[in-house]
């Protein structure tokens, strides 16, 4: 591209980065699956259409004529987008795996599953990663190739990558992840050292524009977009100026930056422990740590085989000979032989005598008994109701299953990886995972009027960002510590700018 070109497409970049902004906004407010698509869809167009206009004005040709070229060269933008997904995608991800209509019960098949799921997913991600880095002059080549001919296009891209020019790609890439965490991270530390309103508000102002326009000219480049150097930048510093004020202005009309916390959480001691002084899920520990008075002692249960409640956080044990095993693939008396077990109804006599409420984990694997949810309500309905015990899980269909058992009984569900529309699941509460939790996901279940707790924080630092995104209770190993917190909102407000790392990396 020539200078007048460069520039050209630096300003459409400009306007591309303010339309996002402007489409995040309005997805804050109006947000639905249908909305999320449309707007995604929006957005992936003038995003092709940009890319599409620098590749074009690098070779001078273009494909108007070229039915198969333009079928190629949309596959390449497909291909992109969906590269882009798990980066962030300039913080439209959030909201597209936060709308995506899922049932209970394939929640509750997805995050018991999580773990071959996310391992298969990061996997083939990065196979798919280094393919389209390899291909990436694939567009490029389409539109410089004579005629409508995208394979030969295909194999002249094979032939010309050299495995060196494949590993200055690689390695430009890891620097631009790099250097946008480094360049977030830098702008936190910075407020955290000077912190005023004016400061925060730029910063993020210089987030939301400096991270994509980087990372969109950086993907030109991998395109095969050639740009010009720009002797007079006059003009483009100026409008990039104006860029970050528009951008930090509209930060500040944000709810989830300009919202102070609403008080102290709930604090809830995550399996009965404050700082390691018991084992966890124990009766011992219970005894030990209901004399703080802690508003509630969260505890993990178990189904045996024939049907028996015992207090156990894994889901599987070890036997000799038999190596690893589920819990609720073996009887009672199988465990009993080898491990100590605290029954739950035992526990649950305990806390009521103590007068310790509970919130109770009820565990769940692939090998669930598809009534457990049903039998527990009916095994502990007398003693759940002498306090105002709760229930949580990752079993949807197993809390509903309860709530008809004790509708006065409230149950909540607990998320893993923070994903699909939750929002409209017939809960009483959430115990959302602190590290995928953002605020556009707290926002939107928050609304509703439901409790709001996330987990497991035990760090200042998440206790902090937590409490400023405004959930209702936080799950803790410290609760000690978390007692003792006190968030001063103008001094601990630049943890909310470290959110823009899960929109741009």
């Amino acid at each position: 591209m020539g200078n007048t070109q460069t520039k050209l497409y630096y300003y459409l970049t400009g306007a591309l980065i303010v339309f996002i902004l402007l489409l995040r906004r309005f997805l804050n407010t109006y947000q639905s699956f249908t909305t999320v698509v449309l707007c995604s869809l929006m957005m992936f167009l003038l995003l092709v259409s940009l890319f599409y206009y620098g590749v074009v004005q690098t070779v001078h040709k273009t494909i108007l004529s070229r039915p198969w070229s333009r079928l190629a060269l949309l596959c390449c933008g497909v291909y992109l987008f969906v590269l882009l997904v798990p980066l962030g995608l300039f913080g439209f991800s959030n909201f597209i795996k936060f709308s995506v209509p899922i049932s209970g019960a394939q929640f509750t098949w997805l995050t018991v599953n999580r773990y071959p799921i996310a391992i298969s997913a990061i996997i083939g991600y990065f196979g798919l990663a280094l393919v389209g880095i390899y291909f990436s002059n694939y567009a490029r080549n389409i539109l410089a190739v004579d005629g409508d001919q995208p394979v030969q296009a295909f194999k002249n891209t094979a032939k010309s990558m050299t495995m060196k020019q494949f590993g200055q790609k690689l390695i430009l890439v890891l620097s631009m992840l790099i250097g946008i965490c480094l360049f977030i991270v830098g702008l936190g530390f910075l407020n955290k050292i000077f912190p005023s309103s004016g400061l925060f508000f730029l910063s993020q102002g210089l987030i939301d524009i400096v991270a994509p326009f980087v990372e969109i000219v950086v993907i030109g480049w991998l395109l095969g977009v050639k740009y010009a150097w720009i002797t007079s930048r006059g003009l483009i510093a100026g409008v990039g100026v104006c860029l970050i004020v528009f951008s930090g202005l509209l930060a500040g009309i944000n709810l989830a930056l300009s919202a102070r916390p609403i008080g102290q959480p709930t604090i809830i001691v995550h399996r009965g422990v404050i700082n390691h002084n018991a084992q966890g899920n124990t009766i011992t520990a219970l005894k030990r740590n209901s004399r703080y008075h802690f508003p509630f002692i969260e505890m993990d249960i178990q189904e045996t085989k024939d049907h028996q409640f015992i207090c156990a956080h894994d889901d599987d044990v070890t036997i000799p000979s038999h190596g690893k095993r589920e819990i609720n693939q073996l009887n009672l008396a199988t465990i009993s032989q080898f491990h100590h077990v605290d029954m739950f109804g035992d526990y649950l006599r305990v806390a009521n005598r103590l007068g310790q409420p509970l919130i109770i984990e009820l565990k769940v694997t692939d090998h669930s008994d598809p009534q457990m949810g049903t039998r527990f309500a009916r095994q502990f309905k007398r003693q759940l109701q002498v306090l105002p015990h709760r229930v949580h899980s990752v079993g949807y269909p197993f809390l509903r299953q309860i709530k008809r058992q004790l509708p006065h009984t409230d149950v909540g569900l607990v998320t893993m990886l923070n994903f699909c529309n939750i929002g409209n699941y017939k809960v009483d509460f959430y115990t959302l995972q602190h590290l995928t939790a953002n605020p556009f996901l707290i926002a939107s279940v928050g609304k509703t009027g439901r409790a709001v707790y996330s987990w497991t924080d035990d760090s200042r630092l998440s206790m902090t960002r937590m409490d400023l995104l405004g959930v209702s209770g936080q799950v803790t190993d410290q609760a000690l510590r978390l007692q003792e917190l006190r968030v001063n909102y103008q001094k601990d407000r630049w943890i909310l700018l470290l959110n823009s790392l899960q929109n741009y990396l």
